[in-house]
């Protein structure tokens, strides 16, 4: 088939690809012609967009927007003391949005609609531009595998990518979010460099384009920097070439390009920062750090807290094609590897390392586009297998990995409790009845580092055990982190043994004089009491010491008695505790 047909085909097959994610989206995200409630514009997502309304509609003075709207939104910030919009974010994802939210605005015009930037007339077209993205991703990234397999695969690695990643939700969900913006972006470079290095490294036109998706990429997300090592490595033959290929781009004439690009790019963000603080470098994440000697490699992996693998476990089969590639002699599949590893690492090394109300490990959402070559070395490895029952096998195994993620998609499964335990992630394998988990025990854990789940904890960034963030106790604070349930909705049978774990730090003095308390109250009594105090275990300030303890709950007490398990302080002393863990049997 010539090139012309192909491209065609291509474009018609992508068209098609949209048009099925255009009913996808309305269908996810809509309803009676309405976006659902709460609307995409909330937390992280109302940073990324709220540069749109506020250059375009307010003119940067805060009170000039909708009362109380950031309140709505939970994300950006309106100082009623300096009038300034203060934004955590950069504004890349608002630089791609721009001609839907103009659409969006001189629709709202045309049609005598409210041009506030923020109703959910604005958010359609945002659902439109998320998709539209997303299929153009695609549509690169799929080109550019054509490089190396044909049609058949690179059409099904770009499906795969589809229906069995974290992409999936923060194409047809999360549609505000930065990761589908990355992941367009990564795809087109991925795909301009391929055709840079393949004959086209005379054209500086086609280099200004690879410096600008690079640039914008940065724009977005900083850590985006780390694929500029693709320009080093991709197709490399051996390390003499890769030397040649680093004084290539090292050139002066073609590094002064990239760096006016990306200067241009950010002189708007300088200029923001400057409006909001002062300086023209502005770190926007106050108390937001990495642990870069203390990564949590196999948390961010293997935790049943929105770890990679048990919730996107297609990454396997990534891995599985890099070493495909190694076993060929394929040197990319070598720094494919290398990669993930550093990428993985970089982002396990974030203060949060779960990254909150996350589908999965998201920050590899868009880093994807670089698992789509070992994934089509994996396709046609098993293409060249003979035995068919194998090859209907993996077949099968790809329908389940889709079925995983969808039935994930569509429960709506976004974590955002400090920890999670292996407990919980069989109890919503059963919810999607995919197994048949029986619920002997039930452990609950926690490190603070977000949400606790149950009633609001007081938190600190002070004397963290784990990370950043832990609870504590003072002469202000007399009790603190209630966990409470009723013991029927805990487990599929009575409630009877309690064990807990909670590590203490004693601050002013040696001990604590407080106590770990489990109170059990049916219809308004107290029926059962049980205390341990922490002085048991702790003798030092300034250092941290584990209280435990077990118990059991006596036959007589009723199941649908409620428990109430809290840090009581009563001689008001200051100490700090974190990593709570509460197993019920």
């Amino acid at each position: 088939m010539s090139h012309k047909p192909r491209s065609i085909r291509d474009v018609l097959i992508f068209i098609l690809i949209f048009v099925c994610g255009l009913f996808l989206t309305v269908n996810s995200n809509m309803h009676g012609g309405k976006v659902n409630h709460p609307g995409k514009i909330w937390s992280d997502a109302a940073h990324y967009y709220v540069y749109m309304p506020a250059t375009l509609i307010y003119h940067w003075n805060a009170f000039e927007f909708p009362y109380k709207i950031e309140k709505k939104f939970e994300g950006f910030l309106l100082n009623d003391k300096t009038g300034k919009v203060e934004i955590k974010t950069t504004y890349g994802e608002a630089v791609l949005l721009a001609p839907f939210f103009l659409a969006a605005h001189a629709s709202a015009y045309i049609f005598n609609l409210p041009m506030d930037g923020f109703s959910s007339f604005y958010q359609v077209f945002m659902i439109i531009g998320c998709l539209f993205y997303f299929t153009l991703g695609l549509f690169f990234l799929k080109k550019f595998l054509d490089h190396y397999f044909n049609h058949a695969v690179s059409l099904i690695v770009v499906l795969l990518l589809t229906l069995a990643t974290q992409l999936y939700y923060y194409v047809f969900e999360a549609v505000m979010m930065s990761h589908n913006y990355s992941f367009f972006l990564f795809a087109s470079f991925i795909y301009l460099l391929k055709l840079y290095l393949d004959g086209g490294k005379k054209s500086y036109a086609l280099f200004t384009l690879l410096s600008l998706t690079l640039s914008l990429a940065v724009l977005l997300r900083p850590t985006n920097i780390l694929v500029i090592l693709w320009m080093a490595f991709l197709d490399l033959k051996s390390a003499r070439e890769l030397w040649q290929r680093i004084l290539f781009f090292l050139n002066p004439k073609r590094s002064l390009i990239y760096i006016v690009i990306q200067l241009l790019v950010l002189v708007p963000q300088f200029m923001y920062w400057k409006y909001l603080s002062g300086h023209y470098i502005y770190f926007s994440y106050p108390g937001e750090v990495f642990f870069w000697g203390n990564p949590m490699l196999l948390q961010v992996w293997f935790s049943p807290f929105n770890g990679l693998f048990p919730y996107h476990p297609i990454f396997l089969l990534f891995i599985a094609g890099m070493f495909i590639m190694i076993a060929h002699k394929r040197l990319n599949g070598v720094f494919t590897l290398l990669f993930f590893l550093l990428i993985s690492y970089v982002f396990s090394c974030w203060h949060c390392w779960f990254y909150g109300g996350s589908f999965g490990f998201r920050p590899l959402s868009e880093f994807t586009v670089f698992m789509a070559l070992p994934l089509g070395y994996f396709l046609v490895s098993v293409i060249q297998w003979k035995n068919l029952f194998l090859k209907s096998s993996v077949v099968v195994a790809f329908l389940l990995l889709i079925y995983f993620n969808l039935m994930q998609f569509y429960h709506y499964q976004i974590f955002t409790g400090g920890m999670w335990s292996w407990d919980d992630y069989f109890i919503k394998l059963r919810d999607y009845e995919i197994i048949d988990y029986p619920q002997k025990t039930y452990e609950f854990k926690t490190d603070f580092s977000n949400s606790f789940k149950y009633e609001p904890v007081i938190l600190t960034f002070q004397h963290p055990r784990s990370r950043v963030l832990a609870s504590y106790c003072n002469k202000e604070i007399a009790s603190n982190v209630h966990y409470k349930r009723v013991l029927s909705k805990i487990l599929d049978h009575p409630v009877s043994r309690i064990s807990m774990s909670l590590w203490i730090y004693p601050s002013d003095n040696d001990s604590t004089h407080a106590s770990w308390l489990c109170r059990i109250s049916y219809k308004g009594s107290l029926v059962f009491f049980k205390s341990v105090s922490f002085d048991d275990f702790v003798n030092k300030r300034g250092v941290y010491a584990r209280a435990y303890t077990s118990f059991d709950i006596p036959d007589w007490v009723d199941p649908d008695a409620e428990i109430d398990c809290f840090v009581w302080n009563p001689d008001g002393r200051e100490f700090y505790f974190d990593d709570l863990s509460i197993k019920f049997e």
